[in-house]
């Protein structure tokens, strides 16, 4: 397989990089926000352990330059810190019933539970960017294509939805479809210009080794190393002017080699994914599906979602469903919501939502019934413009 170092891509970006002659103003941006999750659970199983209370702070940092020839040079710095489900560290996590390994791109393992984790901080990306006539180059620490490019079903709820969680109160949330194998990763980006509707795009990463809030592959977990990530993605956007329609859609593949001592482990592992929605007179439907080998024979993790949105009057309202099948931890999942959520003013959204969700293992069943209010505070911290 093709390899590429870590410090290649910053060869490569300096390389491409010209002359800063006369542009525009050098621009700053920095915006906080922050996410209180309120859950009460009505009605759960005793071996279910709900965190009544969680949060994330969010610190993003973007500076920009245009140069007179039309090229944007510019940079992101992210820095997230939260405190999720102690046993669930970036989605990973020993969820009890079948032991073995944790799946290469699922990063759950049928092992018995482990250590709680407490409050976490990270640097989510840490990125430098070229975008001009023919793309956009993005060389450092971020996500990858497929995972950057995902469309799915709508959502009131922002941070801790069934299906890619932010947060997860009850720790049995099982459900991905946001295609991110690699994390936060340093890796090397190329997307396309959009001609017609159509992007495409791909990412390299030579060493998956993010310890991310929401992807983490140095979790302690039995999870496999992962190199050499190669990631190719498509997304398409459209509206339809006659008819008032807009349809997003994307498709992604990727695949990375697999350093596991597990009997059974395959050479690398190859996911796929597939999502997309249409919005139609004020009410929007969509779906997502992933499918990955998880780096193992006979191991598969499959997720899907579905889910409609609509707005009355003030309130956004969405009614989702979803399920997940893990082979490697002999692991299913399926979870239901409805949610609500109104911006109370310009700064400060209010979503409150009931959801029923159900994990089965191997050994027993474990659910979660009730109802989560997601508090989620965002302004602008600071901006700067110069030469």
């Amino acid at each position: 397989m093709f390899r590429l170092h870590a410090a290649t891509l910053f060869t490569i970006c300096l390389s491409v990089a010209p002359a800063m002659a006369q542009s525009s103003p050098l621009e700053f941006e920095s915006d906080i926000e922050t996410v209180t999750l309120v859950s009460g659970i009505t009605n759960s199983d005793d071996d279910v352990d709900n965190e009544t209370l969680l949060y994330e702070v969010t610190l993003d940092n973007r500076i920009e330059k245009v140069l007179e020839n039309g090229l944007k040079i510019g940079g992101r710095v992210t820095l997230r810190g939260q405190r999720d489900h102690p046993a669930r560290p970036g989605f990973s996590g020993n969820l009890g019933g079948m032991p073995g390994p944790a799946g290469a791109y699922s990063g759950l393992s049928g092992a018995e539970p482990g250590g709680d984790t407490g409050a976490r901080g990270s640097l989510e990306a840490a990125y430098i960017e070229l975008d001009g006539g023919l793309g956009e180059v993005r060389v450092g620490r971020d996500r990858g294509v497929a995972s950057r490019f995902y469309e799915g079903a709508p959502s009131a709820l922002k941070h801790s939805g069934i299906n890619n969680a932010y947060l997860d109160p009850n720790g049995i949330k099982a459900i991905r479809t946001n295609h991110d194998l690699t994390g936060p990763s340093a890796k090397l980006s190329y997307a396309s210009p959009r001609i017609l509707g159509l992007r495409a795009g791909v990412s390299v990463t030579p060493d998956a080794e993010a310890g991310g809030l929401d992807r983490k592959l140095d979790s302690g977990f039995p999870q496999p190393e992962l190199s050499q990530g190669i990631e190719l993605a498509a997304n398409l956007s459209r509206r339809l002017r006659g008819s008032g329609i807009r349809f997003d859609a994307a498709a992604a593949w990727s695949t990375a080699e697999v350093d596991s001592p597990a009997a059974l482990a395959r050479d690398s592992v190859q996911t796929f994914s597939a999502g997309g929605n249409v919005e139609v007179s004020g009410l929007e439907f969509g779906a997502s599906w992933l499918g990955s080998d998880n780096g193992f024979q006979g191991a598969d993790y499959t997720a899907w979602e579905i889910g409609a949105a609509t707005g009355l009057g003030k309130l956004d309202l969405s009614l989702n469903y979803g399920e997940s099948e893990d082979d490697l931890a002999v692991l299913s999942s399926t979870a239901f919501s409805i949610a609500a959520a109104r911006d109370i003013t310009e700064e400060l959204r209010l979503a409150v939502a009931y959801q029923d969700e159900m994990l089965e293992t191997a050994s027993n069943k474990r659910s979660g019934r009730g109802f989560v209010v997601e508090i989620t505070l965002s302004s602008d911290f600071l901006e700067m413009s110069g030469n």
